[in-house]
């Protein structure tokens, strides 16, 4: 099987433009979470990219997946909402608007954790800290799969055997917090909007 692995999106809707062209070239895509919010970008970009992943995936829905990322559920959980960096009120807004329920029942139907051939993949990472509780209290905490952090970005964590594909770290370029755990947050930007990473995505053959 081969596949594609593409890190944080954070309104960046051409790299979802990209995949589109491409995506006949793979068995399955997988897009690892945060696709709203980015420095000096609009609500509507978030929401207009929310719905471009959307029209991708029901485009090519036994092909292309998405999981969830911490970013995205702030926005689906009035428990929540307001705690994590970079939440906006009118995204929010946007996204429980009537006019958006199918985007916020596609977001809510998005899973933490998705395993192909072989291979897991989540937002942060699934840890060996976390109990598995997948309520809006189990997943909002530091070691669920949409929050951990490896210890080289002040968490704690140790990651289950591998392989297992993140994101949620911004880096320079794809590498391993872990022996078999790749992390691929490689297009997140600083505020100035200047890339942090060398936006490298991941191909998996075969597990590998």
């Amino acid at each position: 099987m081969k596949i594609l692995a593409v890190g944080d999106v954070h309104t960046k809707s051409w790299m979802i433009e990209k995949v589109e062209k491409i995506v006949e070239d793979y068995d399955a895509v997988v897009f690892c979470g945060d696709y709203a919010d980015n420095w000096n970008t609009t609500p509507g970009e978030s929401l207009a990219t929310w719905r471009l992943l959307k029209m991708l995936m029901d485009s090519n829905p036994k092909k292309v997946f998405a999981v969830i990322g911490n970013h995205d559920y702030a926005y689906i959980h009035p428990e929540i909402a307001g705690r994590s960096r970079g939440w906006n009120g009118v995204t929010y807004q946007l996204v429980n608007a009537p006019e958006n329920k199918k985007i916020k029942q596609w977001l809510l139907s998005l899973p933490p954790i998705l395993e192909l051939d072989g291979v897991t993949f989540s937002h942060a990472g699934v840890t060996e800290e976390w109990d598995g509780d997948e309520s809006v209290a189990g997943l909002w905490n530091d070691t669920s799969p949409i929050w951990a952090r490896p210890r080289e970005y002040g968490g704690y964590v140790t990651y289950k055997s591998g392989p297992q594909v993140i994101g949620h770290n911004p880096s320079e370029t794809i590498w391993n917090p872990q022996e078999n755990v790749w992390c691929i947050d490689t297009f997140s930007e600083h505020q100035d909007n200047t890339p942090i990473g060398d936006q490298t995505v991941l191909e998996i053959i075969d597990g590998k």
